[in-house]
């Protein structure tokens, strides 16, 4: 779902541009066309801004970005989402392996004690870090023009969180 609402922000901002192509061009069958040898300035601020819906406040990212200046929220999310992915991984392996030799089903593997053993702790600190993301996308969206920087973070409940990551691939 996430790589598919990027391609189709990728095709909208491809649409802007050559929509501001034709528009600025005067005729295909003359010389004199106002774009004729010249390459389009690209700006990957306005045209994000553009295809968000936020044309006339891109100049408030583009100079957060021309000055390395990330939300803390961004950095958080990005931590937290590496982490889950790790995690995630690390569960799945452990089921397939435990199905594989013990023949236990998912509902066995989500409610036996060394499951909780093995990946308790370290989903509760998952929890505290989205936490932490979800505070932060607060102080973020009051700096930032009232906007979230980022997505707000799901709990981490550890049978909830377990099932997804042996239902889902990774």
């Amino acid at each position: 779902m996430h790589a598919t609402s990027r391609v189709h922000g990728i095709d909208k901002v491809a649409e802007n541009k050559i929509r501001e192509w034709l528009h600025n061009r005067v005729d295909a069958d003359t010389d004199n066309a106002k774009t004729k040898g010249k390459r389009l300035n690209h700006d990957r601020h306005k045209d994000l801004s553009r295809t968000l819906g936020v044309y006339h406040e891109y100049i408030h990212s583009k100079i957060l970005a021309n000055n390395n200046i990330k939300p803390e929220s961004l950095d958080r999310r990005l931590e937290l989402d590496s982490a889950w992915a790790q995690l995630k991984a690390e569960i799945q392996q452990t089921y397939n392996q435990r199905s594989a030799t013990e023949g236990i089903t998912l509902d066995e593997f989500v409610a036996s004690q060394s499951t909780r053993f093995l990946f308790e702790d370290k989903i509760k600190l998952l929890d505290i870090k989205a936490k932490r993301v979800n505070d932060s996308i607060i102080s973020d969206s009051l700096r930032f023009n009232g906007r979230s920087p980022v997505r707000h973070a799901r709990r981490y409940n550890f049978e909830e969180r377990v099932r997804e990551a042996v239902t889902e691939e990774i």
